[in-house]
């Protein structure tokens, strides 16, 4: 009889381990589960925060459909024995789309009047309001010198 009591006891002490672990495998399966729920919800709200952060507005966009962007334009010059590298993107808007069409056309011309200019706009180092304003005035120039009555503005897009 004792030997009858023992393996009672023991088979009620085996199956009580196999519910505990049971349970603790529910318990874990919840734990996991909100643990997964609550991921995927910072997920969510990071790829929300990058759309937000990533969203792109273009100086076209916001302008108009007239505007050809140009660039970027990357200037590596010595100035003062430091070796310095700027980024400039620039924008010129046509006086209709016509005229973009045209000016989209001779983009390489484009390009070889704009970038000399971005070039002269940082051989002193970081330019100041007063020569980002002349480099636009200079652009507007020689642009409409090329092309008669097609450049409404010029923009600067970004400056790096």
């Amino acid at each position: 009889m004792p030997r009858l009591l023992t393996i009672l006891v023991l088979s009620l002490l085996v199956a009580g381990g196999h519910a505990s672990i049971a349970f603790a495998q529910s318990a874990g399966d919840k734990a996991n589960a909100k643990a997964e729920a609550e991921r995927q919800q910072q997920e969510k709200a990071q790829r929300k925060k990058d759309k937000e952060f990533n969203r792109d507005i273009s100086y076209r966009h916001v302008i108009g459909p007239d505007v050809l962007p140009l660039g970027p334009f990357t200037v590596s010059l010595y100035v003062g024995g430091q070796l310095t590298e700027h980024r400039v993107r620039v924008a010129l808007q046509a006086v209709d789309v016509t005229k973009k069409a045209e000016l989209e056309n001779a983009k390489t011309q484009l390009n070889g009047i704009v970038y000399p200019l971005c070039l002269r706009l940082f051989e002193k180092g970081r330019p100041s309001a007063s020569d980002i304003l002349l480099f636009k005035a200079d652009v507007e120039k020689h642009v409409s010198n090329r092309f008669k009555d097609s450049l409404k503005g010029v923009f600067i897009e970004s400056v790096l």
